[in-house]
């Protein structure tokens, strides 16, 4: 006999599970479903929150290597126990896939772990792994199954030696050296840690730029930042084949027009992820995907069966774990009768180098190509105070604005805390304020916000520090 509820949400990451909580809060009978023994999807157990464990860990440490004897932090052997780094890791990941049980479980959404596959457009099965199996039917179904990292056809991974963003996080030691294939997001944060860990690095990128949906002016002064803290660039390259061998993996590459091997300890492939939806037989269901393999959503993220919703990296657009929860939120709401809408053009994104990278909204080329007279304004860190105080002076903060509105359309940072600084943008950009609201908002003194209110002020033409 089937078991029936409201609501099947297929996937516990930040999409799938928040959603399951809001929607047992308002009500519905719900049911969560995980193929793997841990909730919290890739994020919790291998994504965001293990790497930016180490990348905090990291970053201690090359602060205390570089700016220590400034602040009179004298020490005469500084050692990095990895282990313990590693351990540290695991730790923080248990808390929080830990925590997130009991969320579902406090908030009475029944879970159930196993392989889901649609038999129906109303029934899924479930399939543990004792092979025994339920039926799950639904009122409505939400997928939420995430993403999973692209190879490359001729580079076969193993997960020891040539890694994807998986297996890099769970390395027994430090690499001598390594290569990553692949400049965006993910490469250059797993770079920086095993960099500051002591791996020579390098970066293979098909493009002639690093993190292509930067702001130009923000890609451009990342790459420079990371190479000098001795990243090694080639643009305009392509991985072609490696060859495992034992301690060492020969990687055939085109670097910008030239063949070469080149011999590394580990070879990470970072060239995107795709959305999983493997085995979930959404043929049965009557849902379709498009060309690239994103499921097919409307404006309310319904599939071509208005019953059956999907959100996150399962469907088009950029993959980041807090819009997955925004949507699942606005999903479940949506089925309350409200209203919900995700703005998109509100939801920031972060690279946690250092410094740090963040954004929200247009850049100057989107903003330009959208039609808009554009005013810029910068400000940059180095007149900055409490940058001044830190001794963390890279970088500087962009804004852009609509010179016939006034509003506020973009902002980008690169610096200190950018991951934090951005929700002043981020709030501004939701609530359709103006670049002036920024110039005139009062910000402590000293602070690294205060950044943010100079470039608005630039922007405007009044600029008070630069």
């Amino acid at each position: 006999m089937a078991e029936r509820c409201d609501i099947a949400i297929i996937g516990s990451g930040p999409g799938g599970y928040v959603a399951a909580i809001r929607a047992a809060q308002l009500g519905f009978k719900t049911v969560c479903i995980e193929k793997n023994s841990t909730f919290g999807g890739t994020c919790l157990n291998v994504g965001c929150i293990p790497s930016k464990t180490l990348l905090q860990g990291t970053e201690m440490l090359y602060h205390l290597q570089h700016q220590g004897k400034e602040f009179g932090l004298a020490f005469s052997d500084l050692k990095v126990d990895f282990t313990q780094l590693m351990s540290k890791k695991k730790q923080v990941v248990k808390t929080l896939v830990d925590g997130v049980a009991g969320l579902l479980k406090k908030n009475k959404v029944d879970v159930i772990e196993g392989l889901a596959e649609f038999v129906s457009p109303n029934t899924v099965k479930v399939t543990g792994k004792d092979k025994k199996t339920v039926e799950v039917e639904a009122s409505y179904f939400i997928i939420a199954t995430g993403s999973e990292p692209i190879s490359l056809k001729d580079i076969p991974i193993d997960e020891r030696q040539v890694v994807t963003s998986t297996g890099i996080l769970s390395l027994p030691k430090v690499p001598s050296t390594l290569v990553v294939v692949g400049a965006g997001v993910i490469g250059v944060e797993l770079a920086s840690v095993y960099n500051r860990l002591g791996s020579k690095v390098m970066i293979l990128e098909m493009l002639d730029h690093i993190c292509p949906a930067l702001d130009a002016d923000l890609s451009r002064q990342l790459q420079k930042e990371l190479q000098k803290q001795g990243i090694e660039f080639h643009l305009s390259s392509q991985a072609i084949t490696a060859v495992v061998q034992p301690e060492e993996v020969i990687l055939m590459a085109n670097l910008g027009g030239v063949l070469k091997n080149i011999s590394t300890n580990v070879l990470l492939v970072a060239v995107g992820r795709r959305p999983f939806t493997s085995g979930l037989q959404l043929e049965k269901a009557g849902v379709e995907k498009n060309k690239k393999g994103y499921i097919t959503v409307d404006g309310n993220l319904r599939t071509t069966q208005p019953h059956i919703f999907a959100i996150g990296d399962v469907i088009d657009g950029v993959m980041l774990a807090h819009r997955a929860s925004a949507e699942g939120v606005a999903v479940v709401e949506y089925l309350k009768g409200n209203r919900p809408e995700v703005d998109y053009l509100a939801i920031p994104n972060v690279i946690y180098t250092y410094p740090e990278v963040a954004v929200v909204g247009l850049s100057e080329q989107e903003a330009k190509e959208a039609g808009i007279d554009v005013m810029v304004g910068k400000s940059y860190f180095r007149g900055n105070a409490r940058a001044r105080c830190t001794g963390e002076t890279e970088g500087f903060v962009k804004v852009v604005g609509d010179r016939k509105s006034g509003k506020l359309v973009g902002a980008h940072i690169l610096g200190p805390h950018a991951s934090e600084l951005i929700a002043e943008a981020m709030l501004a950009l939701q609530k359709k304020a103006k670049v002036e609201d920024l110039a005139d908002a009062p910000q402590a003194h000293p602070t690294f916000s205060e950044a943010i209110k100079e470039a608005a002020l630039d922007a405007l033409g009044r600029p008070l520090h630069q």
